[in-house]
């Protein structure tokens, strides 16, 4: 890039001052809030300083107000300066308070939500600078945006290197031979002070990014990727850890701090530190890349500072503030702070410049192999760096087995899911087995509708109404494969498509055969005959409505939540995304448990309907069994399961319950009924009627017409018709033949062989 003064290189927009009518420039202010723990607090000072000069001079109506708080002016800001950035830009009150915020970038994945995607407000050549090498790994995209970058290097002592003619390690296995070799002889002189390399895991942040550097200088090849926790890769590094730790060093000396690690740098106390690049200048030490298990191997974790403007914010002043951004990180700005604060810039043709690589060391930056913090794979960063953190020290510090270790950190943000393969459990492929052999065997079994033999006793359901029951249960037990793999918007929407669409399956075709069976029907009468001949139309409707509910109102309600679990294994499960979206779900549920309790009224009605005693008595077995069933399911609802196994377990035991038990009640049955009736004669009664009608007043000739008559008569009670056709039990002709022909519906004859 040519090298051009800040005047001619930025493509500034100017913004000349507007006069107000005393003749006074009217200028507009712009609040940026920073935080730094160190001297390069002096950063954001100084940047800003320069913007607001050069603003001045050129008379460009922007000046922006430094907020910038440090450990010295604000401690509790500084416990907990993230939580008070988000809280700030969530409140209406204060959510535009600030236009221009710096921050770790460690943050990014957790503030990017707030900021404007900058690629919209800053010029293409200047988004190019940062295309490559250290900022392509620092997030420049979606309102993120490097100021500086940090990096650990490996400060050798020379003197003592030079002493006993050692070179500088290029791995782990060669510093802790060289280290351990200096350090016996240097204590055999009296010198004790002396430590053989520091680690650099104290009892903050810094000792995940330590960790994190181990495991990362552990990979194959240069271009490898991060190995996961779990595979041999990590569990080497580790082991490593514990190797350099007990052998030239100690616990002591690795839970030291960053300021500890300065001052051995400054009094000459160490063979090698781990130590933040930075300004100083110190003849003793050389900085050189970490070491890493092969040669040529190495790694460090990428810091720094980023920049975000406040999305809240007018576009006016969004515009403003991306003047200013583009002024602090523009080549010759970013140029000032590498060759003045000795920064890492994001600008890797910086590395190239003959000035710069004068005062500072390029070749280094361009030979650092990065890594990024992992904040990018949780919304918490904060609540992943402590457990990461807990796990490691009980690994450095109590002895803790290091496969026990990884698996925990490797839980804190792992998703498990359940699947056919046994690597992690056998419980996917078992119920998987059983779910499929269930829709087997509930197939296989609708042949016995088509053998001539057993039509009878399956008639009181037409074969078209079979079908839709079948296929209802099945649909039920697809929802169980909807909790295989990843859990996803379509897999939950499938779950409520399968569940919902079962149950109108099943229950619909037994709503509408119990209508049809009511008791009076005449061919006269209009109710009975539309729906006896619009069979279809109105099982269609059901179903159509359940389409549309869970089109219109579930699908654009459901989202995705993971069930965070400490010390266990996370997982995701469906939920809906607000209080709206529960009322929707509760009026879609309301529609089925409606539909249940009038089934449970016309079976009440028709109990002792002597044409279909028995069928009214296998369904009342079903929907009882639906019932039970239902409230075991509710009150697992409102259990915080915290397994995904057995959260998985339940679901699919609920699911498995609910349709073997309708298919067992409603079809199953019946062929037990048919074999254990076989050259039996079939017992006929009457059934009594309860205490509101007394025996003595039925068997006195209270006839089946006397009931009709009473009934017609108690039409204005609501309560006497229910009870009177619950003891009604059929047609006269039909009680007194005794055995019912068998070109009725069927009856206790239907299952005499």
């Amino acid at each position: 890039m040519p090298r051009a003064s800040i005047l001619q290189g930025l493509l500034f927009r100017r913004y000349k001052c507007k006069l107000t009518m005393e003749g006074k420039c009217n200028t507009n202010t712009l609040n940026a809030l920073a935080f730094a723990y160190s001297i390069k607090s002096q950063y954001y000072s100084d940047v800003i300083k320069k913007f607001n000069e050069y603003a001045k001079k050129e008379k460009i109506n922007i000046r922006v107000n430094l907020i910038l708080y440090t450990p010295s002016n604000s401690t509790s800001f500084v416990d907990d300066y993230a939580t008070t950035i988000q809280t700030s830009l969530n409140k209406i009150q204060t959510k535009t308070k600030y236009d221009i915020i710096f921050y770790d970038n460690m943050y990014s994945p957790r503030f990017s939500s707030y900021f404007v995607d900058l690629a919209d407000l800053l010029p293409e050549d200047h988004i190019a600078m940062y295309s490559s090498g250290i900022a392509s790994q620092s997030c420049t995209f979606n309102g993120k945006w490097p100021l500086t970058t940090d990096f650990a290097v490996l400060y050798s002592n020379m003197e003592l290197l030079n002493k006993y003619e050692k070179e500088i390690p290029k791995t782990w296995d060669e510093l802790i031979s060289t280290g351990k070799y200096i350090l016996e002889n240097e204590q055999k002189n009296g010198n004790y002070d002396l430590i053989g390399y520091n680690g650099l895991f104290p009892e903050y942040e810094t000792a995940l990014i330590s960790a994190q550097e181990f495991v990362y200088s552990f990979r194959k090849t240069i271009n490898s990727t991060y190995p996961k926790y779990t595979d041999q890769e990590a569990k080497d590094s580790f082991r490593k850890i514990i190797e350099v730790k007990n052998s030239i060093s100690s616990d002591e000396i690795f839970k030291c701090s960053e300021m500890d690690a300065l001052s051995r740098i400054l009094n000459k106390k160490a063979i090698f530190i781990k130590y933040w690049d930075n300004a100083l200048k110190n003849i003793v030490f050389k900085k050189t890349p970490l070491v890493g298990n092969i040669e040529g191997i190495s790694a460090s974790n990428l810091g720094g500072s980023n920049i975000g403007i406040n999305k809240f914010i007018t576009d006016e002043r969004q515009k403003d503030s991306a003047e200013v951004l583009k002024f602090i990180t523009s080549y010759e700005v970013q140029k000032y702070l590498v060759m003045n604060y000795k920064a890492c810039s994001g600008i890797n043709s910086l590395y190239d410049d003959k000035e710069v690589c004068e005062v500072y060391d390029c070749d280094l930056a361009k030979s650092i192999q990065f890594i990024s913090r992992p904040s990018s794979i949780t919304n918490n960063y904060d609540e992943y760096s402590k457990y990461f953190r807990q796990y490691l020290y009980e690994f450095l510090y109590e002895n803790e087995d290091v496969e026990w270790v990884l698996e925990k950190i490797d839980d804190i943000v792992k998703i498990y899911e359940i699947t056919i393969d046994t690597s992690e459990t056998l419980v996917g492929l078992i119920v998987f087995a059983i779910t499929l052999l269930i829709i087997i065997m509930i197939s296989l079994s609708f042949i016995f509708l088509l053998i001539e033999k057993y039509k009878k006793i399956f008639n009181f359901f037409s074969i078209d109404l079979w079908i839709l029951i079948f296929i209802g249960f099945i649909l039920s037990l697809c929802f169980i494969f909807t909790e295989y793999g990843e859990v996803n918007k379509l897999r939950c929407s499938l779950k409520y498509y399968f569940l919902n669409q079962g149950l109108t399956l099943i229950f619909i075709p037994i709503f509408y055969r119990l209508l049809i069976n009511f008791p009076f029907k005449s061919e006269d009468n209009k109710y009975y005959k539309w729906i006896k001949g619009n069979k279809f139309l109105i099982i269609f409707l059901f179903v159509l409505y359940d389409i549309i509910l869970i089109l219109i109102f579930i699908i654009p309600s459901v989202d995705i939540r993971v069930n965070e679990i400490v010390d266990g294994k996370n997982f995701r499960i469906c939920h809906e995304k607000n209080k709206y979206e529960n009322i929707i779900l509760s009026l879609f549920y309301s529609e089925k448990i409606i539909i249940l309790f009038a089934n449970l009224l016309l079976i009440f009605m028709e109990w002792n309907l002597y044409t279909s005693i028995i069928e009214i008595r296998l369904i009342t077995l079903s929907l009882y069994a639906t019932f039970l069933i239902s409230i075991g399911f509710i009150i697992y609802y409102f259990i915080n399961i915290k397994d995904y196994i057995s959260y998985f377990i339940i679901r699919s035991m609920i699911i498995i319950l609910f349709v073997l038990s309708n298919h067992i009640f409603l079809y199953g049955s019946r062929l037990l009924l048919y074999y254990s009736a076989k050259g039996k004669k079939p017992k006929l009664r009457y059934i009594k009627p309860a205490s509101t009608v007394t025996t003595n007043n039925f068997s006195n000739s209270k006839t089946n017409s006397k009931i009709i008559t009473d009934m017609k008569k108690s039409r204005n009670s609501v309560l006497s018709i229910i009870l009177s056709y619950h003891y009604y039990l059929g047609k006269d002709n039909d009680i007194e033949e005794g055995i019912i022909s068998t070109n009725n519906y069927s009856t206790i004859s239907s299952f005499k062989a």
